[in-house]
């Protein structure tokens, strides 16, 4: 027997006593009750309708998902918080289409201890948020181990994600202790891997990397105290980057040579010499075996990390500014797009395919020179933190600006959850959360 969609359902408000409504009278609850709420003038009857509809199913959310371009941003953001966790294959469409950016708001803060530069990354699965920051080392640590000298500790930490509830907080003691804060903190994307560059207390450079998983240093890579301070500055470590899987190891140093390390195997893959100046970033992608280096030199290269030769040179489509001595550096997951900044025009971000090495699209952010940037899982979102005071989203199959979060800027980290419906970035000693409310 079909179901009535215009019988009154649990979750229903019926007038009326024991006695049978007239003849020409209707029920004032089912689908058809809401269908009326819902096309009432009242924002407020027609916010309540939307509660009430989505319980329809194919007919309610049909009258739902027309909600999300409703004039009222209220219904647009009632409708789309309804929406957002139904599989139904033309609501993830409706879902896809709409800008829920829009609306990000902070949901909450966590303050670190120190104002000193840290590391933030988001779990795969999207419910964990995990961070490495700098501590001070106590005097009286430094009593029982007399190699540190004015020694550093590392603070990992985890949240989580939904609610900003602490679930850990971890205070590891290294292997071989550094001698100030650490120059470069870097997460893999997967949040399983963390790589520490720093200075020891005899002056050697040092990377260690942490299996966070397991909560064990695996990996130390360390070279000979440098007494000359001139060499030990070339050899100084200017940017770092990690596979996604967190197995390769990418660095550049002050004398423009590029360092790459298969950290699965314990050995160097290649040294590159293939700028005259400081790195100033490097990006990698290990599925691609494309490498990407941004110099003081100016050139962007493009690279094959496994062999070390030079693919090709970035030829934009200007003849003055393509050449970025300030870039930073992005691959898309999928290996096929670059993202770069640009110092001589700082608000400008360029597109490349990487394919071909050609520019194919633009950005103007309007906010000032970027600080970071990172992509979601699937590519598609594009987040920027900049030096004018905010976070901007784009879509880069659109190229279109979806929201500006505002922020303090200082040093800062960011990072997109798998789903994209929630962003965090690093300002200060604060972690902000970002999403729908």
């Amino acid at each position: 027997m079909p179901e009535n969609p215009n019988q009154p359902r649990e979750y229903d408000a019926v007038l009326g006593g024991k006695n049978p409504p007239p003849v020409d009278g209707v029920v004032l609850g089912g689908l058809e009750g809401a269908k009326r709420s819902f096309a009432n003038s009242d924002e407020n009857y027609r916010l309540l309708a939307l509660s009430q509809l989505i319980n329809y199913r194919q007919e309610g959310w049909d009258l739902v998902i027309q909600a999300l371009k409703d004039p009222s941003q209220r219904l647009q953001l009632a409708a789309y918080k309804l929406l957002r966790d139904i599989s139904e294959l033309k609501v993830k469409q409706a879902i896809l289409e709409f800008n829920p950016y829009r609306f990000f708001e902070c949901v909450y803060t966590i303050e670190l201890n120190q104002y000193y530069d840290a590391a933030i990354a988001i779990h795969p699965d999207g419910k964990t948020l995990v961070c490495c920051d700098a501590s001070d080392t106590s005097d009286e640590e430094s009593q029982r181990n007399s190699s540190i000298i004015g020694g550093t500790s590392l603070d990992f930490k985890k949240w989580d994600l939904k609610t900003g509830k602490s679930l850990r907080t971890i205070n590891k003691t290294f292997a071989t202790r550094i001698k100030e804060y650490p120059e470069h903190l870097t997460f893999s994307s997967d949040a399983q891997t963390l790589a520490i560059v720093g200075f020891q207390h005899d002056k050697t450079i040092i990377t260690e990397i942490w299996n966070l998983n397991t909560e064990q240093l695996s990996h130390l890579i360390s070279g000979q105290p440098l007494g000359d301070s001139r060499i030990r500055r070339r050899n100084t470590i200017t940017a770092t980057t990690l596979s996604s899987d967190g197995k390769i190891l990418a660095s550049g140093n002050e004398a423009g040579h590029i360092i790459v390390w298969d950290l699965e195997n314990k050995q160097n893959i290649d040294i590159t010499k293939g700028h005259l100046q400081r790195i100033t970033s490097v990006a990698i992608n290990a599925d691609t075996n494309i490498l990407a280096s941004a110099s003081y030199d100016k050139p962007i290269k493009i690279w094959d990390f496994r062999t070390g030769s030079e693919i090709y040179t970035l030829v934009g489509e200007d003849t003055f500014d393509y050449n970025s001595n300030g870039a930073l550096l992005a691959i898309s997951p999928n290996g096929k797009t670059l993202i770069t900044s640009d110092h001589h025009m700082p608000e400008l971000i360029r597109i490349w395919d990487l394919r071909t090495g050609k520019e194919i699209h633009k950005l103007f952010s309007n906010t000032g020179p970027l600080r970071c940037f990172t992509l979601s899982a699937d590519g598609k979102i594009f987040v920027s933190v900049s030096c004018g005071g905010y976070v901007n989203i784009w879509n880069l199959q659109t190229q279109e600006l979806l929201a500006k979060l505002p922020h303090d800027a200082t040093r800062t980290s960011v990072a997109i959850s798998p789903d994209g419906q929630t962003i965090v970035s690093y300002i200060g000693k604060f972690i902000q959360v970002w999403r729908v409310p």
